[in-house]
């Protein structure tokens, strides 16, 4: 089944994957289908076949069905990138595309403002329905609008602001935390409120509004 040429271009793009990257059958398959003019269909049947056999000999490893990473030989033996690192990256994007972001206890912990470690990780992502590999320390969450390049920093950031009431936050000043934040991700007050308003409940777009108005407060009183 396995023409002249589809193994090794299969299996170069492979090689040159990132190491914590996670090599999807789909995607091999649509760069196959592309580069060789071929049904869709059978460029995933040759990818299948191909993935299998590099599995089967240990040049990488399968997480689940359609989905394999990167193995690296080392002085200790076979090592293989984290599952939830590799498996965060299928959540969070598509093609190039941004389709999700960390969010909840993990993202809180991660900007300080909170010192509670999680178990899990969590995703807010357009995959929410997607299969997870056992033993992935990540936790799905649909988002309140399909995300993309443009609205999801906008989105990730109401998110905290909306889980701040009942979140365990030990920051002296965790408002200043955000501030700063958006600050660095150049965040616009006017999108985050018409943002919150289209897409949350009202209990999620006063609080953000406060939350906006005091830090202004802060700032200007310096």
């Amino acid at each position: 089944m396995e023409q002249v040429g589809y193994g090794e271009h299969i299996a170069d793009t492979v090689r040159n994957m990132p190491y914590e990257s996670a090599i999807q059958t789909e995607d091999i398959a649509q760069q196959l289908a592309e580069m060789f003019s071929l049904p869709y269909e059978q460029a995933k049947t040759l990818t299948n076949v191909k993935l299998k056999r590099m599995a089967d000999k240990g040049e990488i490893e399968r997480l689940q069905k359609g989905m394999y990473c990167q193995v690296k030989q080392t002085v200790f033996g076979k090592a293989t990138p984290s599952i939830d690192e590799v498996v965060k990256k299928t959540l969070t994007e598509q093609s190039g595309a941004k389709i999700g972001y960390e969010s909840g206890a993990f993202l809180l912990n991660k900007l300080g403002l909170t010192t509670l470690i999680p178990r899990d990780i969590e995703i807010t992502t357009n995959r929410y329905g997607a299969r997870l590999p056992e033993d992935c320390h990540i936790r799905l969450r649909k988002p309140p609008s399909a995300v993309t390049g443009d609205n999801w920093k906008y989105l990730q950031f109401i998110d905290m602001v909306s889980e701040l009431p009942n979140a365990h936050i030990d920051a002296e000043k965790p408002e200043l935390l955000l501030a700063g934040y958006a600050q660095r991700q150049k965040l616009d007050g006017l999108i985050l409120i018409f943002t919150a308003r289209r897409h949350y409940p009202t209990k999620v777009l006063l609080p953000l509004i406060d939350l906006l108005m005091e830090v202004e407060d802060e700032f200007t009183s310096r």
